[in-house]
């Protein structure tokens, strides 16, 4: 199965690391959201889980995880508001605008 991760709104200048069942799959600096797309990066990566932890974490910042059943919501964005981290999952891949 695959789970696909896209970091969306709030992103300036970030240090991104991401984990899967606390495994590191992504780590990136310079994130920034381009606010024409509400698009900063992503990610995909196959995994034989039927449900993971989905952990996001900013350097220095807000963290947040997430249970997702890839099977019902293989889709999964991220977005900064706040000061805190929103992870959304879905069945189906939103757009970008």
């Amino acid at each position: 199965m695959r789970l696909n991760v896209k970091l969306r709104d709030g992103f300036l200048n970030d240090t991104v690391i991401a984990t899967v069942n606390g495994k590191e799959v992504f780590q990136k600096a310079g994130v920034q959201t381009d606010l024409s797309l509400s698009f900063a990066d992503g990610f995909e990566i196959e995994v034989e889980d039927p449900e993971v932890e989905l952990g996001v974490a900013v350097a220095g910042g807000p963290r947040a995880t997430r249970k997702v059943r890839l099977a019902e919501t293989p889709f999964v964005e991220v977005s900064k508001n706040a000061g805190d981290l929103e992870i959304r999952a879905s069945a189906e891949e939103v757009p970008m605008m």
